[in-house]
C-alpha cells in the first residue's frame, strides 16, 4: 500500500513537471499564486491569537514596519525560488 502511494504520488509530480515545463510562465504564475496564500496564512497565524495590537513610536516605528515588510519579498524569493516583484508586476492593474 506505500508503495503504491509512493508511486501515485510520484506520477503526480512528473505530470506537475511537464505541464509547468509545457506551460513555462503562467506555470510559475499559477503556482505562486497558489502558493501565496498559504505563505500568508502562515504569517498571519500568531496575530489569529492577538486581541489588540498597539503601535506606539515615533519616526523609527513607521521605519522599522516599512523596513519588515520590505524584507517580505526577498523571504519569499528565498523560500520559493519566485520573485514577488517580478509576479506582481505581470498583473494588470498592479504596481510592485
Amino acid at each position: 500500500a506505500i508503495e503504491c502511494v509512493g508511486k501515485a504520488e510520484a506520477e503526480k509530480m512528473r505530470l506537475k513537471a511537464s505541464a509547468y515545463k509545457q506551460y513555462g510562465e503562467a506555470a510559475m504564475l499559477s503556482l505562486v499564486l497558489e502558493t501565496l496564500p498559504k505563505i500568508a496564512a502562515e504569517v498571519a497565524a500568531p496575530l489569529s491569537k492577538t486581541d489588540t495590537i498597539v503601535m506606539v513610536g515615533d519616526d523609527r516605528t513607521t521605519s522599522e514596519v516599512s523596513r519588515l515588510v520590505s524584507q517580505l519579498p526577498p523571504a519569499v524569493q528565498a523560500l520559493t525560488g519566485i520573485d514577488l516583484s517580478k509576479v506582481v508586476g505581470k498583473i494588470p492593474g498592479a504596481t510592485s
